[in-house]
């Protein structure tokens, strides 16, 4: 490694990127590649379409940019951050970081000299392609705004991506590991998250560049190639409902990554600070929860309120120029609680501390003077911050009942007090039952521990339903599975309304099940409640065992054991 001298004017971490990757030999065998296939996309492309006489040369041309795009996002949205994951994982394994880290060079300056010093190898193949966009954008007169629109949308979803390797190589330690957690990581917010937009949870889908890519298509394609794009339902690039207006999707899109791009900048900030550090501080995972919050109750918002907006994502229920199908609210519903659970229990796991870092919390705490633990330490227990987001997704959930109800479309009357209570005991229960367990327990323990509790009983029950038609005793077994209790008591809750169309919620449907709804959910929020009970009287003993090690005469810090982490 060359020496790094922080008063260079050129950022010296790209230049040792660099100097590190851009070799003659590297660089001439992934140079012809990148050259070679991306001709042949281009030729195979033009020369087909004119030599066969398919369309003009304008058109030829304009097919190219597709295929050419397709390989540009390949090199740096897949290649870069593995790059970027692999070579942060790679020095932080050899201990190259932590002399980077001792460097009198500020974190934002590291971030951004990895940042585009990693993959500088990717973004010299990435201006190799670049002739054939300009070549094309030549022939067929394609607009240059409408292409540099577009560019500005790629780029900062890379950054979104290599931001996204450099966190898994901040937290994995070996290189391959962490290049393979980052592409599985692009790949989900690339192909499954966007997924839920046929849902209208429509801000994942606007972390990529799908909807400016086919909306470009959709505006420049002739005519004779339009229908194949709207059979194929490419038709994403649309002013966005968000609450009770729409929001343009250029700005759109650039408020959905704007905020990852702060997230991760955030983490990588915080682990460049220091490596010990959870990934968020207490304040930081609840602007996160709120940031998430905010756009999914924007998009569930628009549905419910807005007629266009609803045909968009739920016209195959039948509620098009008519009443609103209580089947698809349901499922908007309980779709949208999965993703705030599960953005819960992520940033709940991610600002737990073990019983090393609350020891050193309260140490600290003590020598400077102080009686108690600041609630933002890494330290500070967790619960705080939990029962904080748990109150948010309460509050935002009867926020959204109450919308349901005043628009009068779903259900005739409101759901029963006792049907919203079991639901919000079966939240609170989960989420304090987790929180319990995981601040009892290590990272691994607790996963392992979880797929017991929450996995097996799920199998169980999908055993019983698919082999036995045991419908009550299944549903019986899977209730310490979450979603199953939440999705009962979900439709258990709409069921309790009386439904515009006389049609109820769709799990309602086998009669047996309906007959025994009530008692099922009940069950299933009571137990939760005790077993939350139980987690939160186990982690106060626990906290009571590390105050009172700390606070008897002459205390020394607690080595972390095997148990404890």
């Amino acid at each position: 490694m060359s020496a790094i001298n922080p008063s260079s004017r050129i950022n010296p971490l790209l230049l040792k990127g660099f100097r590190a990757r851009v070799r003659l030999k590297h660089m001439l065998s992934w140079g012809v590649i990148t050259v070679a296939v991306t001709a042949f996309i281009s030729l195979m492309t033009y020369l087909t379409m004119t030599e066969r006489e398919m369309s003009t040369r304008e058109d030829a041309a304009m097919a190219v940019l597709p295929g050419v795009i397709v390989i540009q996002a390949i090199v740096l949205m897949m290649f870069g951050t593995g790059a970027v994951a692999s070579g942060v994982a790679s020095e932080r394994e050899d201990g190259l970081l932590d002399y980077v880290r001792m460097t009198p060079m500020s974190p934002t300056s590291k971030i951004l000299g990895y940042l585009f010093g990693l993959p500088v190898r990717e973004y010299i193949l990435f201006a190799l392609t670049v002739p054939f966009v300009v070549i094309a954008v030549i022939i067929s007169g394609f607009s240059v705004l409408t292409l540099l629109h577009f560019y500005a949308v790629f780029f900062t979803s890379v950054w979104i991506y290599h931001l996204t390797g450099m966190v898994a190589g901040m937290i994995s330690q070996k290189p391959r590991l962490a290049s393979m957690m980052s592409m599985g990581l692009v790949a989900v917010l690339y192909f499954v998250l966007p997924n839920l937009s046929r849902i209208g949870i429509t801000f994942f889908e606007f972390l990529t560049i799908r909807p400016t890519f086919f909306g470009l298509l959709q505006q420049e394609m002739p005519e004779s190639m339009r229908g194949t794009a709207e059979a194929s339902g490419i038709d994403s690039f649309r002013d966005v409902p968000f609450f009770s207006g729409l929001v343009h999707p250029t700005l759109y899109t650039l408020l959905v990554q704007g905020f990852m791009l702060a997230v991760m900048f955030s983490v990588v900030h915080r682990r460049w600070r220091d490596q010990a550090s959870h990934i968020f501080s207490k304040v930081g995972a609840l602007l996160v929860f709120s940031g998430v919050l905010a756009f999914l109750v924007g998009s569930v918002w628009a549905i419910v309120v807005s007629d266009d907006a609803y045909r968009q994502v739920f016209a195959q229920f039948g509620g098009v120029g008519g009443n609103r199908s209580p089947e698809s609210i349901e499922w908007l519903l309980f779709t949208s609680l999965m993703i705030v659970g599960g953005t819960l229990l992520l940033l709940m796991n991610c600002t737990t501390p073990t019983r090393h870092t609350a020891v050193e919390g309260w140490r600290r705490a003590r020598k400077i003077g102080r009686k108690r633990i600041s609630l933002n330490a890494d330290g500070a227990s967790s619960l705080p911050l939990t029962l904080v987001m748990i109150a948010l997704t309460l509050g935002v959930g009867g926020l959204l009942l109450w919308i349901v109800s005043q628009e009068h479309q779903y259900f005739s009357g409101p759901p029963s007090a006792l049907s919203v209570g079991v639901l919000g005991i079966s939240i609170v229960g989960v989420g304090l039952f987790a929180q319990g367990v995981r601040e009892r327990m290590g990272v691994l323990v607790f996963g392992v521990g979880l797929f017991l509790l929450w996995v097996i009983p799920f199998f169980a029950m999908m055993i019983m339903l698919a082999a036995f038609e045991a419908h009550v005793p299944g549903a019986y077994v899977g209730l310490p599975c979450p979603p199953v209790i939440l999705f009962l008591a979900t439709g258990q809750m709409l069921e309790t309304t009386t439904p515009l169309d006389g049609v109820n919620p769709s799990y309602l449907l086998l009669p047996e099940l309906a007959e025994n709804a009530g008692a099922i959910t009940l069950t299933g929020a009571v137990g939760y409640a005790v077993a939350a009970g139980v987690a939160q009287a186990v982690r106060w003993v626990r906290w009571r065992s590390i105050r009172s090690d700390i606070e008897a005469p002459g205390a020394q810090p607690l080595a972390p054991g095997p148990s404890l982490d």
